[in-house]
């Protein structure tokens, strides 16, 4: 063999060598430092423990909330429906503005006798009503409306039956009229009056096993027993 030969032989063996000693030695290193060039070791996979959820959005918050409960208006109406449609639409054409329940000290009540006030202040507010509209410059009218037990509105009938100028049977209750009263507060306004009285079941929230249903309206312009009339009819308390 010549000398060329091996001389070839060593070199080639020394690169193989060197080539090989070359890759071993780097990846010592990567793994001494973390920094392994292995491809396959760049993939990440998530952890399903640590992965996150989507925020919940507003509409998914909207929907899930609970439908707002139905408000319970009472045994008695309120004063938008206390008067039927067509004695609304009457108030309006006559210039008259609601003032809604502006019962307090005596007055806004659908009676002027302060004997019959008081009972209607001391009722339970859940119990009663009282409607006023008022027509420019100085006049109006206002119906009430209570629910009592048949023992306490004997109170209330036996003044009415001491005050009022007259009294008829109306539809199974009756009907007590003032021709002209005014209030012992101020004996400027001058009003009408009609209170009609007849038997209505007890509200379960009311202790009693008798009730009595009480309208009452004063008028300083106008007929009180058309508006005791109209509030006792849409009630469902007179035919």
């Amino acid at each position: 063999m010549s000398v060329s030969l091996i001389t070839r032989g060593l070199t080639l063996g020394a690169l193989v060598f060197s080539l090989t000693g070359c890759q071993a030695v780097t990846g010592l290193i990567g793994d001494l430092t973390g920094q392994n060039t292995d491809p396959a070791a760049d993939v990440v996979v998530d952890d399903p423990a640590t992965t996150e959820t989507p925020a919940e959005t507003e509409t998914d918050a909207a929907a899930e909330e609970p439908a707002a409960p139905v408000v319970d208006q009472g045994p008695v109406p309120t004063c938008d429906t206390i008067y039927s449609d067509a004695q609304v639409v009457a108030f309006s054409e006559e210039g008259r503005v609601s003032e809604g329940d502006i019962s307090a000290d005596g007055y806004g009540y659908g009676t002027t006798n302060q004997d019959l006030v008081a009972v209607l202040a001391e009722a339970r507010k859940d119990l009663r009503i009282s409607c006023t509209w008022y027509l420019p410059p100085e006049f109006s009218s206002t119906t009430s409306m209570a629910i009592l037990s048949t023992a306490n509105m004997a109170a209330v009938e036996t003044i009415l039956g001491e005050a009022a100028d007259s009294s008829t049977t109306l539809g199974g209750g009756t009907l007590w009229k003032f021709d002209a009263s005014s209030s012992n507060i101020s004996g400027e306004f001058i009003a009408n009056e009609a209170h009609f009285i007849t038997s209505t079941p007890c509200p379960e929230s009311l202790a009693e096993t008798e009730c009595s249903l009480w309208v009452a309206s004063t008028n300083s312009a106008g007929s009180s027993e058309e508006l005791t009339r109209d509030a006792a009819t849409t009630f469902g308390a007179l035919n």
